[in-house]
């Protein structure tokens, strides 16, 4: 044993070698160490709150530089782990943490929008499993999920849902959130249960503030109604999903901090959680990946960008940090907290990409069109308002995920090791301690299930193997022995102490892909690749991840995701009817008129001052909108936010009745002619000589208002229209 900063790692000797015949069915070890049930005379609390994209060293209690002092306050009360596992992707993450089963087994295997007639890959969970707010129902507990929900299909997020793929559906008395992963902070499409809801955003407003406030009224509401029962709340944040919002005060808290870039800062990172005990001494930092530019290859405006967007996410974090806080606080004052358990952890590694200096608008690079470092730098003051939507590069997820390699979406440890804090007063933790044993996400519903009592309501086929012995035997062996990892075509198998990992290449053959092999007990961040030395270890450990994959519906393999967000939206229509006031319609579901002809057709009488948005879609990074204002209609298309179309009636309409249509005719090229009709006559025309597909937009489509996210921010508010209409119409030629 190896004693670091007063945390105990267990040095274990290899147990299988290249001589040895793996177990292909590792359940882990009879006889275990145990945890002591504790007495109590209500079930504890139980709080899951789950960070989004933040990496295993992003977390001050984790060695970052960044302000988590809320966090780590609660890690220094309670237990971190250090060798804590998740699936690299936000989805497949939420499918085990909510299940105990493995990700594919259940539906879920890589991003629930991009789902597709596949048994492990339909992106919403299978209707026969049984949830952790189920089960903790049947032990007597009230349920409430705030925040992200990523377990449903995009056909099913609008007003008819179908809704038993959401929360209220599948065993939670209370949600109150958001579909999806790419929230805006600022002006987030939110429901409460089944219906959509409309916060009032003012200037102020930011979900995580708003997600907080929601979680401690639900808590309330619990005490006022059944103070005798337990609660389950499952917080779910956006932060630090991109877009990377935060409030400014906030960012400017890190001018200067990561000045000197993300090569230079992960040494010192290492140092700290060396001293925290969170890495062993003798662990190294993994060489920056081939497609990660060195900071100092970096031009200087470049890396001025760079910075901006790591503190943007470092502000980010931080400001959730303080969120989290508000809601412990809550729970100490209301006599709560020490009967709390509280679980905080992330959904995967660190990520990034697109551009070597990060985006000021993400969509608009994935979807539209790249930025230039000149409209990069002219938008700097902008980086994490509402008038972008930023992410760092790789780089910056480089440094967050120190000591490990790679990051979001990859099988290697920088996609798959997350921090693990649990928190419980009246648990009797060894305060302060690390736990290094190999854990994961499937093996969170036992683990919960067992510390509060609860496991008669564990159905028989979970897949996990509670982590609780831990905490009284915190210098133990791992009782786990087998995990299978598998996203976009990346895989890996953990088994033992060994691990495979390979790394994908799409448009290649899966049976040609090279794997590497690691010793894991004695290779903290995977840095010497041991496949020529047990070449016939590494050939058992592949056949045991083919063995997992096929019992688990991770196969067929798949590499085609190109495209996946315009295969699984709802098939266009020729006709489409929106109503005033109405629920939105989501994103994905907006009439498409890039690829299509089209008329809007809209009736209207118009009374005295009479203004206000006909129809919005999308926000001011991509979207367009027709209002009337100061008397004159308006056609407004947002291509980037830089490059608008503006179109205006030449004369202001007059009292009374008015038929207006939006006549456009598509070239099939990214390019369409809008002409504006009123009363049957063209009054005025617009080239739109380049146009977005319906995936880049980012949010749904509203009627007579526009209480969502701004687009061509030509009037404040959310502009309601005071005149009257029945309906506006959308006729495709399709």
């Amino acid at each position: 044993m190896r004693s670091v900063a007063g945390a105990a790692f267990v040095t274990q000797a290899p147990h299988i070698g290249a001589s040895d015949n793996i177990n292909s069915n590792f359940k882990g070890d009879a006889s275990r160490p145990k945890w002591l049930p504790r007495k109590f005379s209500k079930k504890p609390n139980i709080v899951i709150a789950i960070l989004d994209d933040v990496g295993f060293g992003d977390l001050g209690c984790f060695g970052s530089e960044i302000d988590t002092s809320n966090i780590d306050k609660l890690s220094k009360a309670g237990v971190r782990y250090n060798n804590f596992h998740v699936t690299a992707l936000c989805a497949p993450t939420r499918a085990s943490l909510l299940t105990g089963k493995n990700a594919h087994k259940v539906g879920v295997g890589n991003i629930a929008e991009w789902g597709r007639p596949l048994p492990g890959y339909r992106g919403y969970l299978q209707e026969n499993v049984k949830l952790l707010p189920q089960m903790l129902k049947e032990a007597g507990y009230n349920t409430f999920a705030v925040g992200k929900w990523h377990l449903s299909m995009v056909n099913d997020q609008d007003a008819m849902g179908p809704f038993n793929h959401w929360p209220i559906g599948r065993g939670f008395d209370h949600w109150y959130g958001f579909h999806g992963s790419a929230v805006d902070h600022y002006h987030p499409e939110l429901f409460r249960n089944q219906s959509q809801v409309y916060p009032e955003k003012n200037h102020g407003y930011h979900l995580s503030e708003d997600l907080v406030d929601q979680s401690i009224g639900y808590v309330r509401d619990h005490i006022t109604a059944t103070p005798d029962k337990p609660f389950f709340l499952y917080l779910g944040f956006g932060a630090c999903h991109f877009p990377f919002h935060a409030p400014k005060n906030y960012i400017d808290k890190y001018d200067g901090v990561f000045d000197s870039g993300y090569d230079e800062l992960r040494a010192p990172r290492l140092a700290r959680q060396k001293k925290l005990g969170v890495c062993p001494e003798d662990t190294k930092l993994t060489p920056r990946d081939e497609d990660t530019t060195a900071w100092d290859d970096l031009p200087k405006e470049e890396k001025r960008f760079s910075v901006k967007t790591q503190q943007a996410f470092a502000g980010m974090l931080d400001h959730a940090d303080k969120q989290l806080g508000r809601l412990v606080n809550e729970l100490e004052s209301l006599g709560e907290l020490d009967d709390t358990i509280l679980i905080i952890m992330s959904d995967n590694g660190a990520g990034g990409g697109y551009h070597r200096a990060g985006a000021l608008d993400v969509r608009r690079i994935a979807y539209i069109e790249p930025e230039s470092v000149h409209e990069k730098i002219n938008g700097l003051d902008d980086v994490g308002t509402e008038r972008s939507s930023p992410l760092y590069s790789t780089g910056w997820s480089f440094l967050g995920n120190t000591p490990l390699k790679r990051r979001k979406g990859d099988t290697y440890e920088g996609g798959t090791r997350s921090p693990f804090i649990v928190h419980w007063p009246n648990g009797k933790l060894l305060e302060g301690t690390v736990c290094n044993q190999y854990h994961h996400v499937v093996d969170v519903v036992p683990f919960l299930l067992e510390l509060s009592n609860s496991s008669e309501v564990m159905p028989n086929d979970v897949d996990g193997m509670s982590l609780a012995y831990t905490l009284d035997n915190p210098t133990s062996k791992t009782t786990k022995m087998l995990q299978h990892y598998e996203t976009a075509g990346d895989r890996a198998i953990w088994a033992d102490g060994w691990k495979a990992v390979t790394i994908h290449q799409k448009g290649t053959y899966f049976k040609d892909d090279i794997w590497a092999l690691y010793n894991s007990d004695n290779d903290f961040s995977e840095l010497t690749d041991l496949s020529n030395k047990e070449p016939e270890l590494l050939k058992k450990l592949i056949n045991l991840w083919q063995k997992e994959a096929k019992e688990n519906n991770v196969l067929p393999l798949d590499d085609d995701l190109d495209g996946l967000y315009a295969k699984v939206a709802p098939k266009p229509r020729d006709f489409y009817k929106f109503f005033p006031n109405a629920t939105r319609y989501n994103r994905l579901s907006a009439p498409d008129i890039y690829n299509h002809d089209f008329d809007i057709k809209v009736d209207i009488i118009v009374e005295h001052n009479s203004e206000g948005c006909i129809i919005a879609s999308g926000d001011s990074a991509a979207g367009y909108e027709i209002f009337l204002k100061d008397g004159y209609m308006n056609f407004v298309y947002v291509y980037t936010r830089k490059k608008i179309f503006r179109m205006k009636s030449n004369q202001k309409l007059t009292q009374g009745n008015h038929k207006i249509h939006f006549i456009g005719k598509v070239s099939g090229q990214g390019s369409a002619k809008v002409s504006m009709m009123v009363n049957g006559e063209i009054i005025t025309s617009l080239n739109l000589t380049k146009m977005w597909k319906v995936e880049a937009l980012n949010a749904g489509i509203r009627c007579a208002e526009n209480m969502g996210a701004p687009i061509s921010f030509d009037y404040v508010g959310s502009f309601p229209f005071t005149g009257f209409m029945k309906s506006v119409d959308f006729h495709l030629s399709l």
